[in-house]
């Protein structure tokens, strides 16, 4: 018996002591409040981190959807009765107009042309380089930054009949 009674204080001393040094009931607590804001914490990171790349993206398509507008703005379209040319040069001399000419259909303007244009009985006659036959205005002003961005070409936009 005396041994039962002494395994028995024994075993109820090694509980005791497994308990005692086990967390308290409020270190337990303040366990899950800690477990329970990291948790948090790292949701807000990844929340961030996701916002942040959908910002990323918002930027990046704009930018895209911005450099797309510009290029189909400055498309050019050529019109055999369009309204508008772009005229690069004026001579006095036809040859040296249609030299001129030559020159820009072999820098792939093959819709240069040259136009006549004065008083022959005065004498005061001019050939006029142009390129073009566009639609629109702004097609044509698209063709002269064209012109005046690859050439380094002075023009203006002249309106046909």
């Amino acid at each position: 018996m005396k041994t039962l009674l002494s395994f028995l204080g024994a075993s109820i001393l090694a509980v005791t002591l497994i308990a005692g040094c086990g967390p308290s009931e409020e270190e337990l607590r303040q366990q899950e409040l800690e477990r329970q804001q990291a948790e948090q914490d790292s949701l807000e990171q990844v929340y961030e981190a996701q916002m942040q790349q959908m910002i990323q993206d918002s930027i990046a398509q704009a930018r895209q959807d911005s450099i797309a507008e510009a290029e189909r703005r400055s498309q050019i379209e050529y019109s055999n009765d369009g309204d508008f040319a772009v005229q690069i040069q004026s001579w006095r001399s036809e040859a040296k107009a249609n030299e001129e000419l030559n020159m820009w259909k072999n820098r792939g303007f093959e819709n240069a042309f040259v136009v006549k244009f004065g008083n022959e009985e005065t004498g005061d006659v001019w050939y006029r380089v142009r390129i073009g036959r566009v639609e629109t205005r702004e097609m044509a002003e698209n063709l002269q930054d064209k012109l005046s961005n690859e050439f380094d070409t002075q023009s203006w936009i002249s309106r046909l009949n």
